[in-house]
């Protein structure tokens, strides 16, 4: 009698799994970095969809560069992506250049009573619709209609400490600017204009484009960027530009959120109390592991103890009942009946493929017709007698092997042999 050896279970090396997570991390780190900077490179050849003037943008509309400058210069730059009314906890000069989506009216009266308190801003925009106007109209500026400027060389006024550095402005302007101190004109048409606002200063411009990333390629137009620098240094606090006008905000992940919340304590003390169980309970009952368990008989005493309690059960007729139906459904399909017909109609169809092809299943002629009148008449009693059970039983295996055999191809045959 053959039998199982058993064999104990082998020990889980936990630090190879350690070593897979961590590579794993790493692979997945990589591949994220390598996809970032795959995707910004591609982004450099891609033609700009529409005019961005964001410092987030780094494509030629963008101000990604004059950020950067800012900060080598020792000037503090960041984003705002707040909303405005969050402008009276800040100290500094607020820049909006080219909003997407202009300031309503209450949020123009937010920024200007910001400035009032003390601040700057800097504001550049073509205004040449009405909506864009509504912060120049508290302020009695206007905006009209000028000969249009494109990329004109535009002199200054050197005496003036804002323009130190600064030999003249190439700008690019369809508008001017009624009202304030003009700082930058051409032909007598303020271009740029400064004005105080209570303790703050404001500086309104109609050429947004005046430090766009396209000017870095061209030394001429450095100067541009020498004047917007000369203007932030006056600030007295944080140099903020105005992300929130293009659409950008502050980005909120639902965990860090939750967390500052009292359920974020709660869940703190639920993986602490957690954590000290499995520590615990690794020191008292050692650390958890996998253990297989083998069967310690072989098969054929695991047969032969099945059957032992089918029999003390009288289970005969159930076990009959599952394998006659299984042969039976078998047999529907090879004849390409539905099992469901009665036993007559699948009679008939074996008779069938007997007259068309005598010689194949003339060992099955009698035998398969017996099986199916038996196996109605077997389901319906309720007991079977040990021997009549073996009788079927023996039926059933007679036709399946007889069944596997017409079945096998020659190729099979010439492969199993």
């Amino acid at each position: 009698m053959n039998t199982t050896e058993v064999t104990p279970p082998k020990e889980i090396n936990r630090h190879h799994i350690w070593w897979q997570l961590s590579i794993l991390v790493a692979i997945s780190a990589l591949a994220v970095y390598v996809g970032s900077a795959f995707d910004e490179q591609i982004q450099n050849y891609i033609p700009e969809q529409r005019v961005l003037s964001s410092i987030f943008n780094k494509k030629p509309s963008g101000l990604s560069g004059l950020s950067e400058l800012l900060k080598k210069v020792g000037l503090s730059a960041h984003p705002w992506l707040l909303p405005y009314r969050n402008l009276r906890s800040a100290h500094g000069m607020l820049v909006i250049i080219a909003p997407s989506t202009s300031p309503a009216e209450f949020e123009a009266e937010q920024i200007l009573n910001w400035v009032h308190a003390g601040n700057d801003l800097i504001y550049l925009d073509h205004f040449s619709f009405k909506m864009t106007r509504r912060l120049l109209e508290k302020l009695s500026l206007n905006i009209a209609d000028s000969t249009e400027l494109r990329d004109e060389s535009v002199p200054v006024d050197a005496s003036k400490a804002v323009f130190a550095h600064v030999p003249g402005l190439t700008l690019t302007s369809d508008t001017m600017i009624t009202g304030g101190q003009p700082v930058v004109s051409f032909n007598d048409k303020a271009i740029f204009s400064e004005l105080k606002y209570g303790k703050g200063r404001i500086l309104i411009g109609t050429a947004p484009n005046l430090c766009a990333n396209r000017r870095l390629s061209e030394r001429n137009n450095w100067a541009n960027f020498q004047f917007l620098v000369n203007w932030m240094s006056t600030a007295t606090g944080d140099i903020m530009f105005d992300e929130r006008c293009h659409g950008f905000s502050e980005s909120g992940n639902v965990f860090v959120v939750l967390g500052r919340s009292p359920w974020g304590a709660v869940f703190l003390q639920v993986m602490l109390l957690l954590a000290v169980g499995v520590y615990s309970a690794s020191k008292r009952f050692g650390a958890t592991s996998v253990a297989i368990d083998l069967r310690k008989i072989s098969n054929l005493e695991f047969i032969n103890g099945l059957s032992n309690a089918y029999r003390r059960a009288k289970a005969n007729s159930p076990i009959y009942e599952i394998t006659g139906q299984a042969l039976r459904n078998r047999l529907s399909k090879f004849l390409s009946i539905s099992p469901h017909e009665p036993t007559v109609k699948i009679i008939e169809a074996w008779n069938l493929r007997l007259e068309s092809n005598p010689a194949k299943y003339a060992q099955l002629r009698d035998t398969v017709p017996k099986f199916l009148r038996d196996f109605d008449q077997a389901i319906e009693q309720k007991n079977i007698s040990d021997s009549q059970f073996k009788s079927l039983i023996l039926s059933c295996d007679k036709i399946t092997e007889q069944l596997n055999d017409q079945l096998v191809t020659p190729s099979l045959k010439r492969l199993n042999g």
